[in-house]
């Protein structure tokens, strides 16, 4: 009789195990499938990119997809679902401003109006663009990208007294941003051996830049991903001489 008992609760315990497991796999199966998952508690949708964006393309209806958020984690600038259901539609169109990867967040600020000039829209406020003179021996050998950081370096040659010829380089402007070369805007790892850049300028740093490429040659002095933070100015140093004999001729070379 005991042993009967026994079996009866097991079994009424196992059959409730059962159910219990099944309800689950049915709420998660509907939460997969995009069902009442506004419902969730403590979860929201947001608007998110589907795949990356580059930065100036144009945004179309399979670039966004909507994910579910936990809605401590939901940013006053994220677009929800609740608030903005055609926001898929209101962005179609736009173009992308700054890059996007697959999964992240969607908000305004990152698009522009699509009859925008690409390079216009990547163009940080305050700044300006302004295109230099490059070759693969001024721009470390055509390994400057879009997005890369450079150095600006000015080298000049004027004659002194003696009428020997002294050539002076020294960095004029530090971590500048390269926005394009020639017309690639893109982050491409490929090299390119392109005949201008397109720096990211300040007004004042736009004055600097022209009337350097005006006195001597300019060159592009790559930097490390890792090395950021410094801010784009004259730079002064004390100068140093070498002596350098070219096809029997004697120029004197000045080196900040």
């Amino acid at each position: 009789m005991l042993r009967g008992l026994i079996f009866l609760v097991a079994l009424s315990a196992g059959g409730g195990a059962v159910w219990m497991s099944l309800s689950a796999a049915s709420a998660y199966s509907e939460a997969a499938d995009g069902k009442n998952v506004t419902q969730v508690t403590g979860s929201m949708e947001i608007l998110v990119a589907a795949v990356d964006l580059a930065p100036g393309s144009l945004a179309d209806p399979a670039a966004f997809r909507w994910q579910v958020w936990p809605k401590d984690g939901v940013n006053a600038s994220f677009i929800t679902r609740d608030l903005r259901p055609d926001a898929v539609e209101s962005l179609v169109g736009l173009v992308v401003r700054t890059g996007l990867i697959a999964g992240e967040p969607i908000y305004d600020a990152k698009f522009a109006a699509g009859d925008a000039g690409a390079l216009s829209v990547i163009l940080a406020s305050g700044k300006q663009a302004v295109a230099v003179r490059v070759s693969a021996e001024n721009s470390a050998g055509g390994f400057v990208l879009p997005n890369d950081r450079v150095d600006v370096l000015l080298t000049t040659n004027r004659p002194d007294a003696a009428g020997l010829n002294r050539y002076s380089s020294k960095v004029i402007l530090k971590n500048v941003k390269v926005l394009a070369v020639d017309q690639m805007t893109d982050g491409s790892s490929d090299a390119v051996v392109g005949k201008t850049a397109t720096l990211e300028l300040k007004s004042a740093e736009v004055e600097i830049v022209t009337a350097a490429e005006a006195s001597g040659a300019l060159s592009l002095a790559l930097r490390a991903m890792s090395d950021n933070g410094e801010v784009a100015a004259l730079q002064v140093t004390e100068k140093r001489t070498v002596r350098i004999i070219r096809g029997g001729q004697l120029e004197i070379v000045e080196l900040d």
